[in-house]
């Protein structure tokens, strides 16, 4: 314990502590994958434990020296190496700090080998995976409570000890106030109270205030004031000297404690005439009282609660403190703290031992010099049983600032019995090792095989004269032989556990695969005597991982096939989709006739009906393959909100609603999030509020929740003044609320499943696949947030949205009347540039030239990529100015012709038009040389703002 408390001092003089102590619950983690050090995370954090994940062994080794409770760390990333510089950073920590390793055990079996590299490292715990959560979260906690105790030992040393430093300056500071006159003097009688400038100082009174009875009675806080009152008037009836500590309500330094002294100035007769004293403040001697008692109560609590062997004798030769491991062993001395030493002692043990122990502790309390014991087996006074110990003492410093000795035992009773039932157990060796289904192997220093069990004879039908010395070699498939002695070779140098798998030949002259584990072999002086080990078949266990490798093929093929499925069918309809949609704007601008505008009209609306079942199918698959990425960019809330009023505003009208947005209170006027993908979510819901809805309203409403959890719409902010605040993480909370249908309480709780309703009515009286809510919560997800619902069947519904987003820090007054269209693509744009639009089919190249020659541009077509370079670079070529080009066309696609052309030096904007919608895609078309990218359907005001930006830069 002495030597515990000097390395604390000295880490503390080092200043290490501060940094420790602000990491020692947090677990330092080094998952398998990035996956498992996020699931590890939210499986730890949900469990109030703090995680920090590190991705490499350095960055782990790293945060170990700044700071850990735990340290987690899967078996993969344990090689020679990373457990080399592991070593080296638990090396650094200071001499009281053994951090606890957790280590995730790989599935199947580990290996000698791997776990005796593992083993290497101190203070070790092997997890077994797959993980049970509340097995796995259980141990992480027991090894925090640990780690804290550590802590707890070392701040406890290190306040005693500061604690004693200040008793000593407190002393000090007592003696020289006194030396100095700093005591505060005082005088009382019944016609007449005085108080020295020092007395005012002391309890804060002014100039202004009188000396009485009553003042000085008032400043004592009321708690203690009628108790301090009556031992004033006790003394004063018994004519008797007063003391008292008290509490007073100082008006600059708040509550202070006070002593007060006073002692009767008597006549010749013996009547008391007045009391004289002094007053002086003993608060830092009561704050030193108060830590020291504390602390001696935390160091009995670590005393007496731990489970080890462990007691104290104090400087008088009395048992002061017993941990309840000790307990169990003086069980027949009763009392037991309190008793002498030598009681206790020679109650348990004969004499002889007990005056030996006796004089080693007196030795240690004396010179403070530490004591380790040989092993001792002795038999009981007590109870005449034979019990055998581990024992050693040393001194240490206790509370009341007196020296004791510690003494640590550990009962090892159950390993000297071990040792003897060990002689006995290996007569029965052989027995056992034949009876066993491996087949276990002996070998000596040289590495000859000196014992093969009766299994390893029947499988291989070697004889024991075969088998002896390197003839159970004999027995691997002749292409592992070599592979099979250099990884026995190579432990057996290092003197390592080692594993290895190979074909073993049966009787029959078969082959199986076998793994053969060995484990080093020393005597009692620690010099190397050969290995032990066990050979056991796993070859329907490698008949299944073969199954497994296969199976794993067909699911990759099968996803593969399902992306190149939903590839071609995003073009096979858009491409016709887009056909229809622009032509049946061609054929608007010709039509005069209402009736057939209206055909028209449902055409496009129809169409596009289409193409939103499309991409909601597009959109799910993406979410599902985890190939949806998040496009973040600072957008103004209220804007944002002001855009889908906008679009959603003609479809309410039609239906008599009115459409409201309503703000709890300031919003961030800037946060970071996917604006495509929130207005997307937010379009999705009011969307369907509105198409389930024929009468009442649907409103929007808004709050926003600060990184502090305040919710600004009732903090009562005055926006003017309202300080910026610091950028980040934020809650926005949109709620819609609609006066509709409801929905069944049975069907909310499938309602955002793929391809769900609520029921067959709403599929036919309001259409749809049922996909866009399933779409909006994923999306949320993304997001960082969710969608949840609350609804009454007959009475409407509320669909709340909460997602998480980086704010810059600075709350505004929503405005709704930002121009949302100033961002909108200009109608208005002439062209005058050459044109090549490329694509095979017909109708598209009829649409892009008609959309790019009504801006003034002038198009040159072609049927495939090949017509295209003959066109820009062949011996024909035409002033070109710009390509729009398709990338799946027969003879030659856009990806090939692209690359041919920036080859060929060609440096003319490329557009690539493609009827696919994922993100990939438009990678792909950039990668090949395109310089934008655009999709089918043909937006015409897209494109062309498209053609003028190129071609003007």
């Amino acid at each position: 314990m002495e030597s515990l408390r000097k390395a604390v001092i000295a880490d503390e003089l080092a200043e290490a502590a501060a940094e420790q102590d602000s990491n020692n619950q947090r677990v330092v983690a080094f998952a398998p994958t990035p996956q498992d050090a996020r699931l590890c995370a939210k499986i730890l954090t949900e469990n109030d434990v703090s995680v920090c994940c590190c991705e490499t062994i350095d960055s782990f080794a790293e945060t170990l020296l700044k700071g850990a409770g735990i340290a987690l760390i899967a078996q993969e990333h344990l090689t020679d190496d990373a457990i080399a510089q592991l070593k080296i950073a638990l090396d650094q920590q200071p001499t009281w700090s053994e951090v606890p390793i957790l280590v995730l055990l790989q599935a199947g079996d580990p290996g000698s080998k791997q776990l005796k590299r593992i083993l290497s490292l101190e203070h070790v715990t092997l997890i077994n995976r797959p993980l049970r959560i509340a097995v796995f979260i259980n141990t992480v906690q027991a090894k925090l409570r640990d780690r804290l105790r550590q802590f707890e030992v070392r701040d406890l040393l290190l306040e005693k000890d500061r604690t004693q430093t200040q008793l000593r300056r407190e002393a000090r500071r007592l003696d020289m106030a006194v030396q100095a006159g700093g005591m505060a003097p005082w005088e009382w009688s019944k016609t007449h109270v005085y108080w020295s400038d020092a007395f005012r100082r002391l309890h804060g009174f002014g100039k202004d205030v009188q000396p009485s009875e009553s003042a000085m009675f008032a400043s004592i806080v009321e708690e203690e004031r009628d108790e301090i009152a009556r031992q004033w008037s006790e003394a004063i009836e018994q004519n008797v000297a007063f003391r008292s500590e008290f509490r007073i309500n100082h008006p600059k330094h708040g509550e202070r404690w006070l002593v007060a002294v006073g002692e009767p100035i008597k006549s010749k007769s013996g009547k008391t005439l007045r009391y004289t004293g002094l007053q002086w403040d003993i608060t830092e001697r009561k704050t030193s009282e108060m830590e020291l008692r504390q602390s001696h109560e935390t160091f009995q609590r670590l005393i007496t609660e731990n489970p080890q062997g462990l007691y104290v004798v104090d400087a008088d030769f009395c048992v002061r403190y017993v941990s309840a491991g000790a307990r169990s062993v003086f069980v027949n001395v009763d009392p037991l703290i309190g008793r002498p030493f030598d009681e206790a002692m020679n109650t348990i043990w004969p004499k002889s031992f007990a005056d030996e122990a006796i004089r080693h502790f007196r030795h240690t309390l004396d010179t403070g010099e530490p004591y380790v014991a040989p092993p001792l087996v002795e038999q009981r006074a007590d109870t005449s049983e034979t019990e055998a110990y581990d024992w050693s003492i040393e001194r240490i410093v206790l509370p009341d600032n007196r020296y004791g000795v510690v003494c640590h035992f550990y009962n090892n009773t159950r390993r000297q019995q071990s040792v003897d039932l060990l002689r006995e157990s290996e007569r029965y060796f052989r027995e056992i090792a034949d009876a066993s289904p491996a087949m276990l192997w002996v070998t000596d220093k040289n590495h000859m095989c000196t014992f093969l069990s009766k299994n390893w004879y029947d499988t291989t039908g070697q004889t024991q004269e075969e088998g002896m010395g390197l003839g159970w070699t004999n027995a691997t498939h002749p292409d592992d032989h070599e592979r099979v002695g250099q990884e026995f070779l190579g432990a057996a140098e290092a003197r390592e556990p080692f594993s290895s798998e190979y074909r073993l030949q049966r009787a029959d002259g078969s082959y199986r695969w076998a793994v053969d584990v060995g484990r080093p072999r020393f005597d009692s002086e620690g010099a190397f005597v050969g290995y032990t080990g066990y050979v056991i078949d796993v070859d329907d266990r490698k008949a299944f991982e073969q199954s497994l490798e296969q199976a794993k093929v067909v699911a990759e093929n099968a996803n593969r096939s399902r992306g190149e499925f939903l590839a071609n069918m995003s073009h096979e309809i858009r491409t016709p989709m887009a056909a229809i949609l622009g032509h049946a704007d061609i054929l608007k601008d010709h039509l005069k006739d209402p009736d057939n505008i209206q055909v028209v009209e449902t055409i496009r609306r129809n169409g596009n009906f289409l193409l939103n079942i499309i991409n909601d199918i597009l959109d799910l698959s993406k979410i599902d393959s985890g190939k949806m990425q998040l496009e973040t960019e600072r957008v103004r809330p209220d804007g944002l909100l002001a855009e889908v009023r906008s679009l959603m505003d003609v479809r309410a009208s039609e239906k008599h609603l009115p459409l409201k947005i309503e703000f709890d209170g300031p919003i961030p006027d800037l946060i970071e999030t996917d604006a495509v993908r929130l207005r997307q979510i937010l379009l999705n819901l009011v969307g369907n509020a509105i198409k389930f809805t024929d009468s009442g309203e649907v409103k929007i409403l808004v709050s926003y929740e600060g990184p502090d959890g305040q919710d600004y719409d009732k903090a009562g902010l005055d926006l003017a003044k309202s300080p910026s605040r610091k950028a980040s993480n934020c809650r926005l909370i949109f709620e819609i609320v609609d006066t509709g249908i409801g929905i069944k309480p049975e069907d909310q709780s499938s309602l955002f499943e793929p391809f769900v309703q609520a029921d067959s009515t709403s599929t036919r009286s309001f259409g749809g696949t049922g996909l866009g809510l399933a779409i909006c919560r994923r999306l949320a997800h993304a997001l960082g947030g969710d969608v949840s619902v609350e609804s009454t069947y007959g009475r409407g519904s509320k669909f709340t949205l909460v997602i998480e987003a980086v704010s810059s820090g600075r709350l505004v007054e929503p405005n709704l009347l930002i121009d949302v269209s100033a961002e909108k693509i200009k109608e208005d744009i002439q062209l005058s540039a050459n044109i090549l639009v490329v694509d095979d089919r017909r109708d598209i190249r009829y649409l892009a030239q008609h959309f790019i020659e009504k801006a003034g541009g002038t198009v040159i077509t072609a049927t495939n990529g090949r017509e295209a370079i003959d066109v820009v670079c062949g011996e024909s070529r035409s002033d070109v100015d710009l390509i729009v080009m398709d990338m799946q066309m027969p003879v030659m696609d856009g990806y090939e012709a692209a690359a041919e052309l920036r080859r060929l030096g060609c440096e003319l904007p490329i557009v690539a038009l493609t009827a696919n919608a994922m993100k990939s895609d438009r990678d792909e078309c950039l990668a090949a040389g395109c310089t934008d990218y655009t999709t089918k359907p043909l937006d015409s005001q897209k494109l062309i703002a498209m053609i003028d930006r190129l071609t003007r830069s």
